[in-house]
């Protein structure tokens, strides 16, 4: 069964990541105009969206910032393809948590096995990729990543210990 994993982009360049082997994809989510970290890893595949982190509720003064339906769309063909070629998928974001952690969530619904690592989805993102699939969602009430991180570290500390 193949995998995905959402990482940040500095790990990308410094090779961060478990190894996707030969038949992989990656999955780069940038800043409109910003930087794209060049791999360490030779992916077979690799594809590049941009549009920032802003969730549904947030405002933006360019509606045009925010991911594009065509654009989940196209992330949802990827994945697809990806899991029909049985290829390994590293997909980043610049802090590799919630538009990364979304993609990487979605790809868990749709048959891949989820890496461990923390993410805390954003929200847009996760629902329109799960419209795309037609699958219901649901936007959490709250949502606070940094206590949601802390909780994560709360948890894999006791496992550890224990």
């Amino acid at each position: 069964m193949p995998w995905i994993e959402n990482v940040a982009a500095d790990d990308i360049p410094l090779r961060f990541h478990h190894d996707a082997g030969p038949n992989s994809m990656l999955i780069q989510i940038t800043d409109p105009a910003s930087w794209r970290p060049e791999p360490k890893h030779e992916f077979k595949e690799r594809h590049h969206f941009e549009f920032l982190d802003i969730e549904d509720g947030d405002h933006a003064d360019d509606p045009e910032m925010f991911i594009q339906e065509w654009q989940a769309k196209e992330l949802v063909g990827l994945l697809r393809h990806a899991l029909d070629k049985n290829m390994n998928v590293v997909v980043h974001c610049y802090a590799g948590v919630c538009r990364s952690g979304a993609v990487a969530t979605v790809g868990e619904h749709m048959g891949f096995m989820l890496v461990e690592g923390f993410r805390s989805p954003n929200t847009r993102v996760m629902r329109l990729m799960m419209e795309e699939l037609e699958l219901p969602y649901e936007t959490p009430p709250e949502h606070n990543w940094q206590r949601e991180y802390r909780e994560y570290l709360q948890r894999k500390n006791n496992v550890s210990t224990s």
